[in-house]
């Protein structure tokens, strides 16, 4: 969704709490000239946004994301009134130039998230401005955690605590891979499929691609040599880094120029 790791937010331009109307409508419009990038939070209520195509059905726990647009075609069917926060700002790197709507309706924090920079926006004490940003930066990180494909609860809740062992070990040299297994109380090959069901790849691969991420931001801030980002992200030898490495991004680490 965002490149979080090169995303930097220029400025805040609004933080603002939306709440139903006293002469409810069933369709508003907005626009033409959408100058800020938006990222709605949605607390109760349900409506259709219509956003030069695009069609996004919210409910509470829904975020929308709508990018500026000079000329957008942006109306709103309001089904049932309701609250939303709403975050307008302005970055310096490449966004989507298309809007698109996320459930995050399972993650409770962002809820709280939403709650506290609106808060901090509104009542402007002092300091709130770099404390706003701050959390921005979270609710960003919050979206860009890996999500994979929808999973059943019934699925999803059999291999919650595996996923949780990985991300937690992941850079860790001896991880062992049938633990998260053992820990959910199921068979390898099940957690497996379970797991493959949920991210299109094996727990292997999954953990190989958070280390090389890893190794290519400690590259980027030139503090580390080869050797010594291999072991801190896991791998078993520089030479394993270094091919797994090349076979991602195309050139070995000691190659590697970041953009």
């Amino acid at each position: 969704m965002f490149d979080t790791g090169t995303m930097y937010i220029t400025k805040i331009h609004s933080v603002i709490y939306v709440t139903p109307s006293d002469t409810p409508k069933k369709k508003m419009r907005y626009g033409p000239n959408i100058r800020w990038y938006e990222l709605v939070y949605k607390i109760s209520g349900e409506n259709t946004t219509h956003y030069n195509g695009a069609h996004m059905y919210q409910t509470a726990g829904f975020i929308e994301f709508l990018p500026k647009c000079p000329k957008a075609d942006y109306t709103v069917d309001i089904h049932e009134d309701g609250d939303c926060i709403d975050i307008f700002f302005e970055t310096d790197c490449a966004m989507p130039t298309e809007a698109f709507c996320l459930d995050c309706s399972k993650n409770a924090r962002l809820a709280g998230l939403f709650d506290r920079i609106y808060r901090l926006w509104s009542q402007k004490q002092d300091g709130y401005y770099p404390k706003c940003m701050a959390v921005f930066y979270e609710i960003l990180s919050e979206l860009t955690k890996p999500q994979g494909n929808y999973l059943p609860k019934s699925k999803y809740e059999k291999i919650e605590a595996g996923i949780r062992y990985l991300h937690e070990h992941c850079f860790d040299k001896e991880l062992d891979y049938y633990a998260p297994a053992v820990l959910c109380g199921i068979s390898y090959s099940y957690f497996k499929r379970l797991f493959r069901e949920k991210y299109e790849t094996v727990p292997v691969k999954y953990v190989t691609k958070l280390r090389l991420e890893r190794g290519r931001e400690l590259l980027s801030t030139g503090n580390y040599s080869v050797s010594e980002i291999a072991n801190i992200c896991g791998f078993e030898n520089v030479y394993y880094f270094s091919k797994k490495f090349k076979d991602a991004y195309g050139v070995p680490p000691s190659g590697y120029k970041p953009t």
